[in-house]
């Protein structure tokens, strides 16, 4: 983990934007240093992703799409 000072944080930004995934550094602060990290990305597998849209959808009605098209069309 990189130690820096928060004036060098405010004097140069990229330090931080700059980051990799599960990368983290600190800032000296005056009791206990600060952490800033950018969380690991999390690569989901497809029955994931499905039954997040599944659970997302739960409840909306059915939407006929060739209706809404024919409808948009007059």
């Amino acid at each position: 983990m990189t130690m820096l000072k928060k004036r060098e944080l405010v004097r140069n930004p990229g330090l931080a934007s700059h980051l990799r995934p599960g990368e983290s550094i600190e800032l000296e602060d005056r009791k206990e240093p600060l952490v800033v990290l950018r969380r690991k990305k999390r690569t989901l597998t497809a029955d994931e992703i499905h039954a997040e849209l599944d659970r997302i959808w739960e409840g909306v009605p059915e939407l006929d799409a060739q209706a809404a098209l024919n409808d948009l069309r007059e």
